[in-house]
């Protein structure tokens, strides 16, 4: 009942019924920039940030949409995801492309970091996709779909000059779209030492108030067999298919258009990791930024009963090749 009541609640309702009423107005102003920037050479590629939840990507995506020039789906932006080229604009001209300074999240939501904040904004990719599957297959793709998403972002990196950085670790089950739509694009794979990925996504769906067996975040191509599992296998084998798909997929780009950044490399290491990401992307700082001060560290949090059960699951499966057979 509270939720009903509460003020701010209905301000977003208004806000999204003016911005919906606004959708075919702002889609003429934006459709001579789209028509004219999406005909040039794309100047940068976009950059994906994938890989399993709970492997450090959203503090990775934080600083460098913080520190370094480059451009990135911001809350306001997501307001506009029917209006993409314009919600960009709009930022530029309220932000100045100024760093964030944000390094908070719940589990990937800045909205209490401001509009400024970086967003996954899954909302964008569902203006072409299913919400209730991640995995995309060649027979899902339809070249209206490419030519829009194409035209679309090579508008706003071209007329910006910038490139883009996406966080939405459902891309990494959408190689095969993406391949399609850039395939010069670049790829920064997070991983983490699983029993600790796992560990972190339990914790996650506990914290969050989900059901322990009830399937949470990315969906590889075979959650609905996983959906099936217990708690402790779905969870393993959630991060197993995950990583098992964007290998696969992987070979459809150049290898050096693939990054592998691990969760430790985000610790002691973090300095390095931040100049590996910047020559990867090819990029400089932004003029002025606060410093992230990341602090992560791996313990064993859970009871010695559930890690060994975890254990028993990661020993099962062969995460050098990803063979299931």
């Amino acid at each position: 009942m509270t939720k009903y009541l509460n003020p701010k609640n209905y301000i977003r309702f208004i806000l999204n019924k003016i911005l919906t009423s606004l959708i075919p107005i702002i889609s003429i102003w934006e459709k001579k920039y789209i028509k004219r920037y999406s005909a040039q050479g794309l100047k940068h590629q976009p950059i994906f940030i994938i890989g399993a939840p709970r492997t450090g990507s959203t503090i990775l995506y934080q600083t460098l949409t913080n520190q370094l020039d480059v451009l990135y789906v911001d809350n306001l932006v997501c307001r506009f995801t029917q209006n993409f080229f314009f919600g960009f604009w709009l930022s530029d001209k309220l932000f100045k492309q100024k760093a964030h300074n944000c390094f908070k999240s719940n589990y990937g939501d800045t909205t209490k970091c401001g509009c400024h904040a970086p967003s996954e904004c899954g909302s964008y990719w569902y203006r072409w996709l299913p919400t209730n599957k991640h995995f995309i297959d060649y027979s899902d793709i339809t070249d209206d779909m490419v030519k829009e998403i194409r035209a679309e972002m090579t508008a706003v990196i071209n007329y910006f000059d910038k490139p883009l950085v996406f966080k939405n670790l459902n891309a990494g089950q959408r190689l095969r779209l993406l391949s399609r739509c850039f395939p010069e694009a670049k790829f920064i794979f997070m991983k983490r030492e699983i029993i600790f990925a796992a560990q972190s996504i339990l914790k996650a769906k506990r914290k969050i108030g989900i059901a322990d067996n009830e399937f949470w975040s990315v969906m590889p191509k075979n959650y609905k067999v996983l959906e099936t599992l217990n708690l402790y296998k779905q969870i393993i084998h959630q991060i197993f298919y995950i990583e098992k798909q964007i290998l696969e997929d992987s070979i459809l780009f150049k290898s050096n258009n693939f990054l592998t950044i691990d969760y430790k490399d985000l610790g002691k290491e973090f300095d390095d990791t931040l100049n590996i990401c910047k020559k990867f992307i090819n990029v400089k700082d932004k003029k002025k930024f606060e410093i992230a001060e990341v602090k992560l560290t791996e313990t064993i949090s859970l009871n010695n009963t559930e890690i060994e059960k975890f254990i028993n699951e990661i020993d099962k499966l062969d995460w050098k090749n990803y063979n299931d057979n």
